[in-house]
């Protein structure tokens, strides 16, 4: 009898979707070694796109609230195709990284950045962040200027945050006005959002200012199909049980940090939310601007800022991003950093950062360049 060699039949999109999330990539560990300050830290932690060991520019990826190393599963398809190795972060409270007091939060994730790095062994990186990620990509900025790239140093800020003090949201005016343990249950909310209400319920930017966006439009013509495969690499049925699945593990590991964050980033608890090196931006632009003038003085690259605003965005208002603007104009951001200022026509926080419409691609292609 002759033998015949049968094809295996196509996955469904759902089993598609479990094949996915299932690599080891995304679901790594990393102890931080205990301090005078805190014990041994656990961190968990991403890398997607090009494999550790090859020659490739790597991107530190500061997320917004809830913007987890999960985020990894929706932008590996745009890492590898623009060449780049992406690295994940769980901050404290998120996934398998151990909780950290609120007065620590920025310190513990600044203390992880040289050693995690050492450990994968990665010379440099570049800076792209989202939302509130902002106030870590800034720190790491400020902080380690020389781990970035030696070749072309950049940070790319997309939808950056702003406090309410400068932009004037009354929901975030508000929100800073809570009873502070309210915000004990902001990740049990925003988990009854994604799992069990309306999936394309947009709260909270900054808590829900990337996951909210993966939905994408509803719109299921040609179109819609077309870009959802150019920017995840899956049809609209793959991507549908994908969000679903990331939703499900994301809420089921801990998000206990996603409460802190929500305080941090609304400086609602005198005393320990202090954004560090970016506590007030005009000081901030003042000290990095000191910083690459030396920097270039003697020899080094320019650092490259590009700041991408959404055209629509709610968590900072049209003021927060004049305000922004000023503080970090090129004037004052001096002749050893070139600023990139661009308003993004049909976003909001939250699609600027869907892969569909092309400004993750563009931020990933930007941290690329010189490096080949």
């Amino acid at each position: 009898m002759t033998s015949v060699n049968r094809s295996p039949p196509p996955l469904s999109p759902k089993d598609k979707a479990y094949l996915l999330i299932s690599p080891i990539t995304y679901h790594q560990s990393f102890t931080v070694p205990a301090t005078s300050t805190h014990e041994a830290l656990k961190v968990s932690y991403a890398v997607v796109g090009r494999p550790l060991g090859e020659d490739a520019p790597t991107i530190l990826f500061c997320a917004g609230m809830f913007g987890s190393r999960w985020m990894g599963v929706w932008l590996n398809h745009v890492a590898e195709k623009t060449g780049v190795r992406v690295l994940f972060i769980d901050r404290p409270g998120f996934g398998g990284s151990t909780s950290v007091p609120l007065s620590q939060r920025i310190s513990v994730f600044l203390e992880t950045i040289p050693l995690l790095l050492h450990h994968l062994q990665i010379s440099h990186v570049n800076l792209v962040s989202h939302s509130s990620g902002t106030i870590f990509a800034l720190n790491v900025l400020a902080h380690y200027p020389h781990l970035l790239s030696p070749t072309f140093p950049s940070i790319s800020l997309l939808a950056p945050w702003v406090h309410q003090s400068h932009s004037s949201v009354s929901m975030l005016q508000a929100a800073s006005y809570l009873p502070n343990p309210l915000l004990n249950h902001w990740d049990t909310l925003t988990s009854f959002i994604m799992n069990t209400a309306v999936p394309t319920f947009a709260a909270s930017g900054g808590a829900l200012s990337f996951i909210t966006s993966l939905w994408g439009s509803k719109k299921n013509g040609e179109d819609q199909a077309k870009k959802v495969y150019e920017g995840y690499g899956l049809t609209l049925e793959e991507k549908e049980e994908l969000n679903k699945l990331v939703f499900k593990y994301l809420f089921a590991e801990n998000t206990k940090g996603g409460n802190e964050e929500a305080r941090l980033c609304l400086k609602s608890v005198v005393g320990e939310c202090d954004w560090d090196a970016c506590d007030s931006y005009p000081s901030f632009v003042k000290n990095i601007s000191e910083t690459w003038k030396s920097r270039v003085e003697e020899g080094m690259p320019k650092l490259r800022l590009k700041v991408l605003f959404a055209e629509e965005d709610m968590m900072i208002g049209v003021k927060g991003r004049k305000y922004f603007q000023e503080c970090f104009s090129q004037e004052k951001c001096g002749e050893g950093i070139e600023v990139s200022c661009t308003l993004t026509e049909g976003t909001d926080h939250e699609s600027l950062v869907d892969c569909t419409t092309g400004f993750i691609e563009e931020a990933f292609r930007f941290s690329a360049e010189g490096s080949s």
